[in-house]
């Protein structure tokens, strides 16, 4: 028997995937208020992300041999429809929160989704929770209310941010439990080109109703083009990479170090104050985090089941992992 301490070697990329992921995803929340400040709306702003980090993963899908129009052909429309709708949905409801909601609010409703994901995972695809996740995402949640609820004194609940901020937690772990099941068919490169083409699809979709900004002075641009390229290309392609390998609870878990970059951003970059609810916090996430990703025992995972890196052929399918637990879990 191994020792429950170690994780299995095969997990160890897709765990470092999806903790990199979302650092930089902790990014956008800072980005998305310069580019508000520019004049660009929530949709305007996803629209050009999406369209550039569209364009950077089908030149990079290209360079590597891989066929789109094949992939299409073998069920990866799936994954642009998931894109077009819940990706879409989930996407949109955070950042239309985030122009007239307290950001704390806004964080607090949304990191509710490992719980969320939890839950969908044991009523709906009767998968068994692990005491161990149930506990961590216990853990996760205290920090990221020591880390919010100081914040809200003295603040108003404007009904409007309310309500985009509401579904989101719900959206989002839909989003992953379909996409933990979608993606293990397809490369990484063709799950992350297949979501960014569902969404902008959508938002070029929108473009007549709500109309498009574009952003104003090089510096917005620079900002742009990042988030399409870090926070969007290289972070959805590593997300397509980790979740169906770690399943929707695992990464949901390990995708909390995205709030500790936020807080790590305010107080480093904006110069916030590190309040002891902050510090308390931040370390209970990351406890959280790290309880989660070291308490696993190895279990043997045939290379043949994973999609293979280059074209789309015939594939097993990834078995379904324990809710909160991902591949080779154990009590």
């Amino acid at each position: 028997m191994s020792d429950p301490f170690t994780l299995a070697p095969r997990l160890w990329p897709a765990v470092l995937a999806a903790v990199s992921g979302s650092v930089m995803v902790g990014f956008m929340p800072w980005i998305a208020r310069h580019l508000y400040a520019d004049g660009l709306s929530a949709p305007s702003m996803l629209f050009w992300r999406y369209v550039l980090a569209l364009a950077a993963l089908v030149i990079a899908a290209r360079a590597i041999g891989l066929d789109l129009r094949a992939a299409g052909r073998r069920g990866a429309w799936k994954v642009v429809l998931v894109g077009m709708t819940l990706g879409t949905a989930q996407t949109l409801c955070f950042w239309q929160s985030l122009k007239t909601l307290e950001t704390g609010i806004a964080v607090l409703l949304f990191y509710a989704y490992p719980a969320v994901t939890l839950a969908l995972d044991r009523l709906v695809f009767g998968q068994p929770i692990r005491p161990r996740a149930a506990l961590c995402i216990a853990v996760i949640l205290l920090g990221a209310g020591l880390i919010t609820v100081p914040g809200l004194q003295g603040g108003t609940i404007d009904p409007r941010g309310l309500l985009w901020a509401i579904p989101s937690p719900l959206v989002y772990a839909l989003y992953l439990a379909v996409n933990a099941r979608l993606l293990r068919h397809h490369p990484p490169l063709i799950g992350a080109a297949g979501l960014f083409l569902g969404m902008a699809l959508s938002f070029t979709a929108a473009v007549p109703f709500v109309g498009l900004e574009m952003p104003t002075t090089p510096a917005s641009w620079i900002l742009m083009v990042f988030i399409a390229l870090g926070p969007g290309a290289l972070t959805m392609t590593l997300f397509s990479y980790s979740v169906p390998r770690l399943g929707a609870s695992s990464f949901a878990i390990l995708a909390n170090v995205e709030l500790v970059t936020v807080v790590a951003i305010g107080i480093l970059v904006l110069g916030e104050a590190v309040t002891p609810s902050r510090a308390i916090g931040g370390g209970l996430i990351v406890l959280g985090i790290l309880v989660h990703a070291l308490a696993r025992r190895e279990a043997p995972l045939s290379a043949s089941t994973l999609p293979r890196s280059r074209g789309v052929g015939r594939r097993g399918s990834l078995p379904p992992p324990l809710a909160g637990e991902g591949w080779g879990g154990g009590s």
